[in-house]
């Protein structure tokens, strides 16, 4: 194997990203900036004229054809996502660092015909110009296809007598409270990085129905799954198996056959001042999955915590052979085992906002993660990395993050500030970032990021790796620990 491959391994495994439904598409790409004061306002479309009514229609249903149809009921939009990051290792000189480019674009189209039917699709495209398109995988693996292309989202949205809203297709449904650790996010394969700026994770094909209760502002849905909801290793990826990463060993199931489409449903409660929210996932060839998640607001306090319930683990689980030589080869020092009993995940915190000015206010927050079946040992990583087993912020049993976030302080009304540390507590292993981004010439928004790992230089956060052996032949070269990484980003939204 070759130290490039493992390298971007590693970057893939360690590094972030340069980081309820789905946020809206001003979320994703941005709100349209306002026009200037000294803009003239634009010139007023005359609508189009009314159909001619057929004889005998009813006047008040020609009148709800006039006002049901939308001026522009089809929109084109995207943005253009330029980023590039360099990542330096202990023991290596500035002419080893690593250094990578990948590029995002996303295109969509929104046709909204009328007020209560929707259609939207989004396209997305990623291509790293210094990746070796010769040269292997990682561990043997099939390098990621460069460019990238992947349907992101596909969805059609109506509404039946204004009573049950249904979402038909390729789309996001996000669980949990948690800012950093959300293990209740089952309706993705891919685990959000909690560090990255913006998710880039692609959706999942589904039917839902959401039935609002709005005198009691209770909301009830029903989802049946249509696409395998199988667990990826490749914390922040695309899509799973983009990653170029080797994948877990999963039991084989067609999906194609109709006992292969799973369902979830989930109830979002009002209760005073709380809000709980509980959810279930069930599919052939997988166990089913339970989410308990609730939010209360206490004087200027907010409180937040979810727990995932469920049996078992959808990636593979390994342990230390009993009796094994310490300086054994990884496949004789450890083994496979299937978990009994029930392995919770669970995560809360608490976020507190202060505004210290009339239109100035900062957030702090810490949170808390505890995984049942993290684990403690770090020595243990290479051989869960070599089996797709290793999932970055989720391979430890106790987690901790806080972070301080500032947006438009004073008269920098464009600019943001981000500044978040995670540890994982098992292996004592951190990593500090900050992130700066700042809103140029209108549409041109610049991001910026800096990130410091420090620690155990074995713990998931520095990932020092030494030589590895398998079978008596050594299969990786060693790595030094992490220092740190910075990148660079421009972005373009419409």
């Amino acid at each position: 194997m070759k130290p490039a491959s493992l390298a971007l391994l590693l970057l893939s495994l360690a590094a972030p990203a340069a980081a309820q439904d789905r946020p809206s598409e001003a979320d994703l790409f941005g709100a349209p900036p306002k026009p200037p004061e000294e803009a003239k306002p634009a010139e007023p479309t005359p609508a189009a004229p009314a159909p001619r009514a057929a004889p005998g229609e009813p006047a008040e249903e020609r009148v709800a054809g006039v006002l049901g149809r939308t001026e522009n009921p089809l929109q084109l939009g995207g943005q253009l996502y330029l980023r590039s990051f360099l990542f330096a290792r202990e023991g290596d000189p500035p002419s080893r660092w690593l250094f990578t480019a990948p590029a995002l674009t996303d295109v969509y189209l929104d046709a909204r015909p009328n007020d209560r039917v929707r259609a939207f699709v989004l396209g997305r495209m990623q291509f790293d110009p210094t990746l070796d398109p010769s040269a292997p995988g990682v561990l043997g693996t099939a390098p990621p296809p460069n460019p990238q292309v992947l349907l992101d989202q596909l969805w059609l949205r109506f509404d039946a007598e204004h009573t049950a809203f249904f979402t038909v297709g390729r789309q996001h449904v996000k669980w949990g409270t948690g800012r950093f650790w959300n293990p209740t996010d089952y309706l993705h394969a891919v685990r959000r990085d909690p560090l990255a700026v913006f998710d880039q994770r692609t959706g999942t094909t589904m039917v839902k129905v959401h039935l609002p209760w709005e005198r009691q502002g209770w909301n009830f849905y029903g989802m049946a799954i249509l696409e395998p909801l199988t667990s990826s290793a490749a914390t922040g990826a695309l899509a799973p198996g983009t990653s170029g990463l080797p994948a877990a060993a999963t039991s084989a199931r067609d999906s194609q056959r109709l006992g292969g489409v799973g369902g979830a449903a989930r109830a979002e409660i009002v209760l005073g001042p709380s809000e709980v929210g509980l959810g279930a996932v069930v599919q052939r060839g997988h166990k089913p999955r339970f989410a308990v998640d609730a939010s209360a607001g206490v004087l200027d306090l907010d409180f937040y915590a979810e727990a995932a319930l469920k049996t078992g683990s959808e990636l593979p689980v390994y342990r230390p052979r009993p009796a094994a030589p310490a300086g054994a080869d990884l496949a004789v020092r450890y083994e496979g085992y299937e978990p009994s009993g029930l392995t919770p995940q669970v995560t809360g915190g608490v976020r507190w906002q202060h505004k210290y000015s009339d239109e100035d206010m900062f957030e702090v927050g810490a949170e808390y993660f505890w995984n049942r079946l993290g684990y403690a040992d770090p020595a243990i990583y290479p051989w869960l990395i070599a089996n797709g087993a290793f999932a970055p912020f989720y391979v430890g049993q106790h987690y901790a993050g806080v972070y301080f976030h500032l947006p438009n302080p004073g008269a920098w009304n464009n600019t943001t500030f981000i500044l978040s540390t995670l540890g994982n507590l098992s292996d004592r292993s951190f990593v500090t970032r900050l992130d700066y981004s700042v809103l140029l010439l209108t549409y041109l928004r610049l991001e910026a990021y800096g990130q410091a790992h420090y620690g155990r230089a074995a713990g998931e956060f520095r990932l020092a790796i030494p030589a590895q052996t398998v079978a008596g032949a050594e299969v990786t070269p060693g790595f030094g620990a992490q220092l740190f990484d910075v990148g660079l980003a421009l972005r373009v939204s419409l």
